[in-house]
């Protein structure tokens, strides 16, 4: 029976298969395919009477592993780390990076980790990482064991998620009016191609 890539998978095929300086183009898709941000009505929103929720940011310039596409994985090397550094103009929001490898939308599932960053100190800037943190020899997130093209992707929320939809704050106005306050997701992608020698068996 053949099997449908998602888009975002077929685009890690793609990459990888290329030579490392010619696939920044083709990589710079991937920022729509990942996520994208809810709009607003600026003009109604500015005069709300309270103050509303602004999308948090991946800080790119702390990503870990710099580079977006990897290669060797489970051949030159048995371990990897991924890790981000988060901002968020709201100081006081609660915020999730849910960690997923290969996410096909077509057969939705939960994230296979999810690190909790708590508001500390008022600062914009968290303090602490989202970390992931794959190993070859662990049954623990073993999709990146079948050799071949893989994804992996930090989904980071401002809200809760069902899916991965960010849900809204309900807000009583002053009028006695619910507004729906929307949450956020930004996103950010790897592409590892697993390539299984001895040395991590």
């Amino acid at each position: 029976m053949a099997t449908t890539k998602s888009p975002l998978r077929q685009l890690a095929s793609e990459l990888l298969a290329l030579p490392l300086g010619l696939w920044m183009g083709l990589g710079a898709a991937a920022w729509t395919l990942s996520g994208c941000l809810i709009p607003q009505d600026e003009a109604f929103l500015s005069e709300l009477p309270i103050p509303r929720n602004r999308p948090p940011r991946i800080v790119e310039k702390q990503v870990q592993p710099s580079e977006r596409i990897i290669r060797g994985y489970g051949s030159d090397f048995c371990s990897m780390e991924f890790s981000v550094i988060v901002e968020d103009p709201d100081v006081g929001n609660t915020l999730t990076a849910n960690w997923f490898v290969d996410y096909d939308p077509n057969q939705p599932r939960g994230a296979d980790r999810v690190v909790r960053l708590d508001p500390k100190d008022d600062n914009v800037v968290r303090d602490e990482r989202a970390y992931f943190q794959p190993n070859f020899n662990s049954a623990v997130f073993d999709r990146l064991n079948t050799p071949g093209d893989h994804i992996v992707e930090v989904l980071v929320a401002d809200s809760a998620l069902v899916g991965r939809d960010p849900q809204p704050t309900v807000i009583k106005l002053p009028n006695g009016q619910d507004f729906a306050d929307p949450g956020y997701t930004v996103s950010y992608v790897w592409f590892v191609r697993t390539e299984a020698g001895r040395e991590c068996l």
